[in-house]
């Protein structure tokens, strides 16, 4: 039996499943992570009985993550669902077995096993009950038959959704109803509260996943018994649980007894199930009306089309996909002459078509009634036609294609049109005729169109090309045959939405004549329409104005930027004729005076001045109208009675035949305020130039002048001023150091600019050290270079005398150290030739005793040992004190050789690790060389190992061009170089010896990252030609 589904409520079944799937594994997982952190809430939501135990949480997400791969429709996922779901079977089965056989197996307790059995006590049961395990055992079994192709499996499997709905019910409705006697079955283990929850969204997952199979099936339809059913089941479950509960609250909280509470149960659930079944009443009432209506409908629309059929004006026929004649009205009959029994299940190609043409348009007729090909269906053609006496009449046919009873028909209607036939025959003679009149009248007004200078075009209705002069095709760049037919509209789509077509709308729609002018841009024409209606169009010369419409533009153009040059001037502007009548001012004018742009226009040039001024801008104004231009200076008074210092320039001209004066007016008010501020600047400018104690003089630029000084430079110099001002700048030095002052002196206007000291002469021939600074300036309107010279000679000879003391001690330090090392060289060659003999021979003659001595141990022969070893350690402290102080290595092997043994000897002392990179081969350097820069190593690893605290020191000797750079880098303390400057007298001494030859010492510290020195001296001009 077919029942017809109602698809949006199974789609909507379907999401809930998954909601409700997703909803049982947050659950699931908030149990874990509650036994995990040991929050009580998230075990039992709430519930004092019981929690849900870990392996039932697992046990909830195992049939969860089946249902999600059994339901994502991809085969290779199916298999491990199986496996998962037969995992959750064998648990439930375990758990069941082992709670009928009385025997705890564990099953349950697998994991977090502590903390289970910590719970696990009266009060507090935390173990899966015999419900529980039974439940997974039927929802496993139901989802795996509800997944199944076969509807007796698909039954079986939401029987089963239906049994765990109710003991999930069970243990619900006795949580609600605090009754513990239906929590666990078999034996007193009550349910968690969130595993009854689960069991029951996990029944509902079951049911919805399938809604439109099954028994579902009968619940998702659209008939009123699906209808019935949905409402009636929830009100079945929900109402009688919520007025239990409520008559349990009235018990539990005094409000009646027992007997009251039963009979007031008994009372609201009649009442409310009738109420339900009366809504349930109306509504199927209302839906069986609606169907009896639509039947009703259906009826009288049958009858509705027989009586067209019956009464068509046209005739109707009806045909099959075979093309047998299944209707054939009334109308048919009296045109064809043919009964309908006679027709009837004939082909129609048999009584309607020509006998010679049946054949053709047999096959023809098929192939058009074929949907997929057909290019007659739903339109209207004219064909010859047949009648049952021979007679040939001309019809048109329309063929429209509907089904009935899932099959497929063809409805044609067919009317005789032999006399319209006839009629369009003659309408098309007069046509003719009546073509080959307008054409020679066309072309007689095409003539005429033809010779008129400006375009012309006619359009229809639609505003369509009927005719296009040869002007036209001129002035749009078309030719004017390919217009016609086309829109213009089309042909110029840019101009839709302009004057233009506002112009040709309103012409068409209201029937008057328009005119108007536009700019068309694509073209790049300006264009004068006239626009001519008619009841069949418009008629529209247009006329190129584009050359008087740049002239006029170029007019506004050039009267607008002169416009707008005249408000921009800073000053007023004017423009009177003779009489003094104001023809122009801009706004400066307006703004400055005060009055408004129509009082300007009555008022007289004179009457913005007063007094003497007055007189003298009248008496100025008539010399510009006789002589053609002047200037003068006056003050503008103002609407509010201020004067404003005003300078004018005015110009004579023609205008309009007029002689006219133009004239502008600048604001004097703040020169005039410039030049006293100067006139105030200049007077303390002098005064502190001629009073200032230190020498000053004053050079014109670019000629280099002298064309002022003051009193102290008189006294510096011994000159009078009048000798000073005619001297030559350059004559004021010595004569050896006249060429060097011309190379350097600079001409060019720079600001200030500090030249150093330099050497002076006076009057009488003596030496002066002054210190120069110049600063350019402008001096009576003049660029001039203001010179201060301060006499510095006793400090430029104090700091002379400093320079060659310090060359002194440098040079003392130098012999110092080639002293010291001519000394330690001495001295180490006397330890190593004098004392090392002496040891040497020492150490023969005690071996010499030892040997005579009688053989054997003894305190002689002991002691003779020690002394032995004593004299050899002596030897070796004789040779380390030889090298400390002239390592004979440098003088015989090289720097390379010095460098390389001392390293290793710093390694052996400090036990600092390092690196030591250097050249291959030796380099040549003179003695002095070598000497100080081993010893600046030498110091600089002895800085090391006593004040760094580092692990790892890095040395490295490279040539770079002309130089030596030895670079040592440890990574110790580090220290602040600014103090070392101050307080470390050996960096002092070592940068003193890099500077005696002529190279540079530099140390680089920060505290805590290391510290890193770096030696560099110039090569000796051999070793460069070496290279």
């Amino acid at each position: 039996m077919y029942l017809p589904p109602n698809l949006y409520l199974q789609r909507k079944f379907a999401q809930w499943a998954h909601i409700h799937i997703w909803l049982i594994l947050a659950i699931a997982l908030l149990v874990l992570a509650g036994w995990l952190m040991e929050v009580e809430w998230l075990k039992k939501m709430g519930s004092p009985v019981a929690s849900m135990n870990p392996t039932t949480a697992c046990c909830f997400l195992l049939f969860g993550i089946s249902f999600l791969l059994l339901r994502s429709g991809r085969a290779s996922l199916v298999t491990t669902a199986h496996l998962l779901l037969g995992l959750l079977i064998l648990i439930a089965l375990s758990r069941i077995a082992a709670l009928m056989a009385g025997i705890d197996a564990g099953i349950d307790s697998i994991l977090l096993n502590k903390k289970v059995m910590a719970e696990n006590h009266p009060g507090r049961p935390s173990r899966m009950t015999f419900n529980t395990a039974l439940s997974f055992f039927i929802s496993a079994i139901g989802l795996l038959l509800i997944q199944s192709k076969s509807e007796k499996k698909q039954k079986a499997g939401q029987l089963a959704a239906f049994l765990l709905l109710l003991l999930a019910l069970l243990s619900l409705i006795s949580y609600l109803y605090q009754t513990q006697n239906f929590f666990g079955l078999i034996n007193y283990i009550p349910m968690a509260l969130n595993t009854a929850i689960c069991f029951f969204l996990t029944g509902l997952v079951l049911l919805y996943c399938e809604s439109g199979r099954g028994y579902m099936q009968h619940l998702t339809t659209t008939l009123s018994g699906s209808i019935a059913a949905r409402v009636l089941l929830p009100a079945a479950i929900l109402i009688p649980t919520l007025f239990g509960l409520i008559r349990l609250w009235g018990y539990w909280e005094g409000l009646y007894d027992n007997e009251f509470g039963v009979t007031l149960f008994s009372m609201v659930t009649i009442i409310v199930m009738a109420v339900i079944g009366w809504y349930t009443t109306i509504a199927l009432n209302k839906r069986d009306l609606q169907q009896l209506q639509i039947q009703q409908e259906l009826e009288d629309s049958k009858e509705e089309i027989s009586a067209i059929f019956l009464n068509a004006p046209d005739a109707i026929v009806v045909i099959d996909r075979e093309g047998r004649i299944v209707k054939w009205n009334p109308e048919s009959e009296r045109l064809f002459g043919w009964k309908r029994e006679e027709v009837l299940h004939q082909q129609l190609a048999d009584i309607v078509v020509p006998p010679e043409l049946r054949d053709a348009h047999r096959k023809g007729l098929q192939r058009y009634l074929s949907p997929a090909e057909s290019k007659i269906i739903g339109q209207t053609v004219d064909i010859w036609a047949v009648c049952k006496d021979g007679r040939h009449i001309d019809v048109a046919l329309r063929i429209s294609p509907f089904t009935l009873d899932n099959k497929g028909y063809f409805i044609g209607f067919i009317r005789d049109i032999s006399e319209k036939k006839k009629t369009d025959k003659k309408l098309q003679q007069f046509n003719e005729e009546l073509t080959r009149q307008v054409a020679e009248k066309t072309k007689e007004i095409t003539d005429i169109l033809e010779r008129v200078t400006d375009g012309f075009i006619a359009l229809d209705k639609e505003f369509r090309y009927t005719y296009a002069n040869k002007k036209i095709g001129d002035l749009t760049n078309h030719d004017p045959s390919q217009l016609i037919g086309r829109n213009v509209w089309e042909v110029f789509p840019d101009a839709v939405n302009t004057p233009t077509y506002a112009a040709f709308m309103k012409a068409m729609q209201e029937q008057v004549y328009v005119s108007n002018t536009d700019h068309f841009e694509p073209l790049e024409i300006w264009q004068e329409n006239h626009i001519y209606p008619s009841a069949n169009g418009l008629s529209v010369f247009i006329r190129d104005i584009s050359e008087r419409k740049r002239a006029e533009h170029e007019i506004t153009r050039m009267r607008s930027l002169s416009e707008t040059l005249i408000d921009s001037l800073p000053g007023v502007f004017y423009f009177y004729d003779e009489t003094g009548k104001f023809i122009r001012w801009n706004k400066q004018f307006e703004k400055v005076t005060g009055y408004s742009n129509e009082e300007i226009a009555v008022m007289h040039p004179a009457q913005f001045f007063l007094g003497a001024d007055k007189e003298h801008i009248i008496h100025r104004i008539k010399q510009v109208f006789e002589t053609g231009s002047g200037d003068a200076e006056a003050c503008f008074t103002t609407k509010d009675g201020r004067q404003i210092p005003y300078f004018f320039k005015a110009v004579r001209m023609e205008y309009d035949g007029r002689t006219c004066l133009l004239g502008t007016g600048f604001d004097m008010t703040e020169k005039r305020k410039a030049e006293e501020d100067i006139k105030l600047s200049e007077q303390k400018y002098r005064l502190l130039f001629h009073s200032n104690p230190m020498p000053m003089w004053m050079l014109s630029l670019p000629e280099y002048k002298i064309i002022e000084t003051n009193e102290a430079t008189l006294r510096q110099y011994g000159y009078t001023r009048e000798e000073f001002l005619s001297l030559d700048i350059f004559k004021l030095r010595p004569a050896d150091d006249e060429d060097k002052l011309k190379r350097y002196t600079n001409r060019n206007f720079r600001g200030i600019h500090y030249a150093g000291v330099w050497r002076h002469q006076k009057k009488d021939g003596s030496i002066l050290y002054v210190d120069i600074t110049t600063y350019d300036t402008h001096y009576e309107g003049s660029p001039v270079r203001l010179v201060l010279g301060i006499d510095v000679t006793e400090q430029h000879l104090a700091e002379e005398r400093l320079k060659q003391s310090y060359e002194s001690i440098r040079e003392l330090t130098e012999h110092l150290h080639n002293v010291r090392e001519e000394e330690r060289m001495h001295i180490a060659r006397e330890i190593h030739d004098e004392l090392g003999q002496l040891l040497t021979v020492l150490k023969m003659d005690v071996a010499w005793l030892n040997k005579k001595l009688s053989p054997g141990p003894g305190p002689v022969s002991d002691k003779i040992h020690d002394l032995l070893l004593l004299i050899d350690t002596t030897v070796k402290t004789v040779r380390r004190i030889s090298s400390e102080l002239r390592p004979s290595l440098l003088d015989d092997l090289g720097l390379l050789a010095a460098m390389e043994w001392h390293f290793e000897e710093f390694q052996k002392r400090s036990d600092i690790k390092g690196y030591c990179n250097l050249p291959d081969q030796e380099i040549s350097l003179p003695d002095s060389v070598k000497i100080g820069f081993f010893r600046i190593f030498q110091e600089s690893l002895t800085n090391v190992a006593r004040h760094s605290g580092a692990k790892n020191v890095e040395v490295e000797l490279q040539k770079n061009e002309n130089r030596l750079i030895l670079t040592i880098k440890d990574d110790g303390i580090g220290f602040d170089t600014g103090d070392s400057k101050r307080k470390t007298l050996g960096l002092i001494g070592m940068r003193e010896r890099a500077e005696g030859m002529g190279g540079e010492y530099c140390i680089e510290g920060e505290p805590g990252r290391g510290t890193t020195v770096k030696v560099s001296v110039p090569l000796p001009l051999q070793e460069l030609k070496t290279e």
